[in-house]
């Protein structure tokens, strides 16, 4: 049953004000003051803000000393007044201005940008499917149902796009896009393709044959085709951005408006990634939109773009030739086959602006998922797993239950054929990925039992171990000059970020609410596959001791922090961290915890 507006907005702000209570107080931007217990592990907590304003909830603690706050037990209360629902989070983040350290310009950008965050979430809740529904939905089609970013409370607020762009263009929306071709002169951009493919194949698979002619005669109107690369830009990013910023060189024909595709394409979360519908069985295409979404502009960087399909290459290389990887696990890899970048004639040259400023156009051509698919077989991406419906069903105990098999069994599954294969890039190729749900697509039977895992996001998503492994000798130059080095453990951070608090924590507490699967045995069965790849690979223990993955405790990860402190918009260069992080959490990988919360 579809909500109507009413509804799906105070649905919407109710969902994100109980996140917020939750991840804001994980992150120590909020200090509740424990109340008494109220059963199953929760408790009530009271939040005392400047003004008399008092908010009290229920939650129960969790791994990473993480908060699950129980939904809809939020109410706001001012002074002696009566208690009332607590779903507005921008009532909220009002409330906590002071605490938070929001003032002026920067309490407006964070207001007008969680307005703009609720207002998808309502959009997507309008037509939000079953659990059921969205198990078996395609891959393509799901991703305009998710709930976005679990651990950023802001993560829709796509700064730039107007009420009629996020209806055009927003995922929630689910409206088809067609992208908008331009060629642009050789002296301003560069191809780049893995080697079985050239320019020429690449294309005439992408566009068909009279689309070419088309756009070829276009081309040849205004100048030499061959002195052209064509690349597809998002139709936002060709009004707002190519249509302004590149005026001069649509003026002079050193770029041609070619026109629009013939395919219709759907948005992944990202907003820039594009998979087509008309034809799935061709590319993925990555965009430059140069919209403001969670911690960063959603351009695209010139190195890592061109470096894309040498990454691809090389990973590839070390796949095929390992066993484990390629044959028992099969640990798909989606990869980025090829690249346009194109530098700015003007603002390429200024090194001293905000690096938006210099990832304005460009594409990446991914590998298409259905390829990788056979007779039978489901994809579902990992982000969809902690989705809940209206009934409150998640998609994690849908598909477990499903599957047939016992839920601890297909937990066990899950996490062997996820965290062996990264540990074995991790430890024997020093090879870190940044595998957050969006990036991980779990494959699955027609009843849902796991068979494999596929993970994809290569360009700016792949680091090293600053250490010289074998491997790393065949590295191609542009890949290896792109590739960021870390120390053993903080490229092991990457799995504690992306998985194991910035997944597998939320997982731990569906599953006990849905189940009632303890939360000791759902952690157990993670060491038992981290430590089985230690006993399993001895050759490897000095490093894997050396990633510290049993350590006591782990350093927090606090996206909020980063993000309500908005400095990071409009620096030079993006971070070189994984994460930004703030203080020490228990480690749940090192031992269970004497009172079971994991």
């Amino acid at each position: 049953m579809r909500m109507d507006n009413a509804g799906a907005w105070r649905a919407a702000g109710a969902l994100i004000t109980h996140k917020m209570l939750g991840e804001l107080s994980y992150e120590g931007m909020l200090v509740p003051e424990a109340g008494e217990e109220t059963g199953r592990g929760h408790r009530w907590w009271r939040l005392g803000l400047p003004g008399g304003v008092g908010y009290a909830f229920q939650a129960r603690r969790g791994a990473f000393e993480s908060w699950t706050v129980l939904p809809g037990s939020a109410t706001r209360r001012v002074g002696d007044g009566p208690e009332v629902p607590a779903d507005d989070p921008r009532t909220l983040v009002v409330d906590a201005r002071e605490t938070l350290g929001l003032t002026g310009l920067r309490l407006a950008d964070v207001l007008a940008e969680l307005t703009a965050t609720v207002a998808n979430e309502a959009a997507r809740l309008r037509r939000a499917p079953s659990a059921a529904a969205l198990s078996t939905m395609d891959y393509n089609l799901a991703d305009g149902h998710l709930t976005g970013h679990p651990r950023l409370v802001l993560n829709k607020g796509r700064v730039g796009f107007s009420a009629a762009d996020r209806a055009r263009f927003a995922p929630e929306s689910g409206a088809d896009i067609r992208l908008r071709w331009f060629a642009v002169h050789r002296d301003h951009a560069e191809f780049r393709c893995v080697e079985e493919l050239s320019a020429e194949s690449l294309l005439a698979a992408e566009l068909g044959e009279q689309q070419r002619a088309e756009f070829t005669a276009r081309v040849a109107a205004a100048g030499d085709p061959a002195d052209y690369v064509w690349v597809p830009v998002h139709p936002w990013q060709a009004d707002e951005v190519i249509g302004t910023l590149y005026a001069a060189e649509l003026a002079t024909g050193a770029m041609i408006d070619l026109g629009e595709s013939a395919d219709h394409y759907r948005p992944h979360q990202t907003v820039r990634t594009l998979a087509n519908l008309s034809r799935p069985d061709r590319h993925d295409v990555k965009t430059a939109v140069s919209v403001r979404n969670t911690l960063v502009y959603r351009g695209l960087n010139s190195a890592a773009t061109l470096a894309g399909p040498s990454v691809t290459a090389w990973l590839r290389r070390v796949h095929d030739a390992d066993p484990l990887l390629s044959e028992k696990y099969r640990f798909e890899l989606l990869g980025e086959v090829a690249s346009v970048s194109v530098r700015h004639p003007l603002f390429g040259a200024l090194e001293e602006l905000p690096y938006r400023f210099h990832e304005t156009l460009g594409a990446l051509w991914r590998e298409p998922l259905v390829a990788r698919l056979a007779e039978g077989e489901r994809a579902i991406s990992f982000a969809a797993l902690p989705y809940r419906d209206a009934d409150g069903v998640s998609v994690l105990t849908e598909l477990a239950t499903r599957s047939g098999a016992d839920a601890e069994a297909w937990l066990a599954r899950v996490f062997d054929l996820l965290l062996t294969p990264l540990l074995q890039w991790l430890l024997r190729y020093g090879v870190g990925f940044c595998p957050h749900g969006q990036n991980l697509v779990l494959v699955t039977d027609s009843a849902g039992y796991p068979l494999r895992v596929v993970i994809k996001d290569f360009a700016q998503g792949v680091d090293l171990m600053d250490q010289d492994l074998a491997c790393y000798a065949d590295l191609p130059p542009e890949a290896a000059a792109d590739m960021l080095r870390w120390a053993p453990h903080l490229l092991a951070q990457s799995l504690f970020s992306s998985v194991f608090s910035g997944q597998l924590r939320f997982w731990a507490e569906i599953l006990l609410d849905d189940l009632g699967l303890d939360r000791a045995r759902f952690w157990a069965l993670v060491r038992a596959v981290v430590g089985r790849y230690r006993d399993e690979n001895p050759d490897v223990a000095e490093r894997f001791d050396a990633c510290l993955l049993f350590a006591p405790d782990v350093e927090r990860v606090t996206l909020n922090r980063e993000h309500l402190a908005g400095q990071g918009f409009d620096k030079v260069e993006r971070d070189d961290e994984f994460d930004v992080r703030w203080g020490r959490v228990p480690n749940p990988l090192h031992g269970p915890d004497p009172e079971g919360a994991w």
